[in-house]
């Protein structure tokens, strides 16, 4: 099973309540790009979960340009750090791409490889892939991939 974490990009500073944080058009562009480099890459979601906060809602519906066939679903867990939840609801998916936050993607990220928490924060439209033998786990997950905003520099 292959996992996929997307961290949502770059929103307003202000809204009306954290849940209604909207993309900046900067961090609309990031995830489009940073979203091209993991669709070149060859990575294919089985189905694509994200957080119903807004910001999350709207980074899953730019990665979707990519992957329009791909079953775009909320996950309400995402938007909370229990980690056994999600876990537990992404159990018997083909590899799914979860959309969230910070700190909930990266303690994922950390639990999975068996790292302490808190040890591998995701950047704003950072993306992860890891193996998982299964969930739950036998053995820590391999880090396949990792792509950082900065490695998807902006178009002039």
């Amino acid at each position: 099973m292959r996992i996929g974490l997307f961290r949502h990009g770059v929103a307003e500073d202000v809204a009306r309540s954290d849940f209604d944080r909207r993309l900046t058009p900067a961090g609309r562009a990031e995830v489009a790009r940073v979203g091209e480099l993991v669709y070149r890459a060859g990575y294919r979601p089985g189905c694509i979960l994200h957080s119903p906060l807004v910001r999350a809602v709207q980074t899953a519906d730019v990665l979707r340009e990519r992957w329009p066939d791909i079953p775009v679903t909320t996950l309400d867990a995402l938007a909370y750090p229990v980690l056994d939840d999600i876990l537990r609801q992404i159990a018997g998916l083909s590899d799914p791409m979860l959309v969230g936050h910070e700190p909930t993607l990266g303690n994922l990220v950390a639990r999975l490889v068996g790292a302490p928490s808190g040890a591998t924060p995701l950047e704003r439209s950072a993306f992860a892939l890891l193996d998982v033998d299964r969930i739950p786990t036998l053995r820590p997950a391999m880090l396949r991939a990792f792509i950082h905003p900065a490695l998807a520099p902006p178009t002039s």
